[in-house]
């Protein structure tokens, strides 16, 4: 089932067009609102529903029907900004635009969902495919596809640089991943005139807690205790990537060990060969205040009832 909605996402897609989308008409905008109702339905029992069958009977219908609505003519101008449960982010210039969302399949087990849609008047858009099951060794070094695709709700996305000519971006990824661990992920992503779409970029330039340099990872992956809450964000003033540092802890009996943060920082900077380096080793980089982004407070729920904790 989970294999069938992921090449349902790849059988629903139009033929492409390149032309850049305007302002919706009246009509359209009506015919937008209305799915969007529709969408959200289908989203909460997707979210809520306690029996998996009727998750992957919403899950499915979701897919179809924001297909269905994207094929409006300068539909990528409509936010989806009542369609809770699925995160639409825009690219920083606008030039394209993420929809994701998570499936509980089980307490252990989350998929992912989405697809890319660039800025055009008729539908262009390129299916996400979670293969996260079959990333087994070393998955931080490797290059992919979105047909080969990690699998993370897209919660920001921002401008990266240039790479042999290319302009990349930044995604920020969340993942519930497990009923112990949660995984936060900074990925990249880059395309070319021919709409060949490469997930992973080989520009981080980091080191080991033994002070060993680990040149060209192609994304970095977070994993981390469901309790915990991580930093993973962008300073705007410096420009830096900034994420927390991770140590080994006890865990319960039935977790085992996790990762967890520590309370110092990593700091990734750009630098004039185009790679982003750590500017300070593991445990030495350190602020008067820390770089704190807005967190869920634990023992609350979101808008479909789900506790909140470990989040975004």
């Amino acid at each position: 089932m989970k294999r069938f909605l992921s090449l349902l996402l790849v059988c629903v897609l139009p033929a492409v067009s390149f032309a850049q989308a305007g302002k919706l008409k009246k009509k359209d905008e009506v015919k937008m609102e209305t799915a969007q109702e529709q969408l959200l339905a289908y989203s909460y029992t997707m979210h809520t529903d306690s029996v998996e069958a009727n998750r992957f009977a919403a899950c499915k219908q979701l897919i179809s029907g924001i297909v269905e609505a994207l094929k409006t003519q300068n539909s990528f101008n409509y936010d989806f900004a009542g369609l809770k449960g699925v995160v639409v982010k825009n690219a920083p210039d606008n030039s394209f635009r993420t929809i994701t969302w998570e499936l509980n399949v089980s307490r252990d087990e989350y998929r992912h969902y989405g697809a890319i849609q660039w800025n055009e008047k008729k539908l262009r858009l390129k299916p996400l495919i979670d293969r996260s099951s079959d990333w087994r060794e070393n998955p931080e070094n490797v290059v992919s596809s979105p047909k080969n695709w990690l699998g993370y709700v897209i919660y920001n996305i921002l401008p990266g640089g240039t790479y042999n000519g290319q302009p990349y971006y930044f995604v920020f990824g969340y993942d519930r991943h497990s009923g112990f661990i949660r995984r936060k992920v900074i990925d990249v992503i880059t395309y070319d005139a021919y709409d060949n779409v490469q997930i992973g970029l080989p520009i981080f330039a980091t080191f080991t807690k033994q002070d060993i340099l680990l040149p060209e990872r192609a994304r970095i992956i977070l994993d981390y205790g469901a309790e915990a809450n991580l930093v993973l964000k962008s300073d705007p003033v410096t420009g830096q990537i900034i994420y927390e540092n991770l140590i080994m802890m006890p865990g319960g009996t039935e977790s085992g060990p996790l990762q967890m943060p520590d309370g110092s920082y990593h700091a990734l900077e750009l630098r004039e060969d185009g790679l982003w380096y750590e500017a300070e080793r593991v445990f030495s980089h350190k602020y008067e205040e820390a770089p704190i982004e807005a967190r869920p407070t634990v023992g609350k729920k979101d808008i479909f009832g789900k506790p909140i904790g470990g989040g975004r």
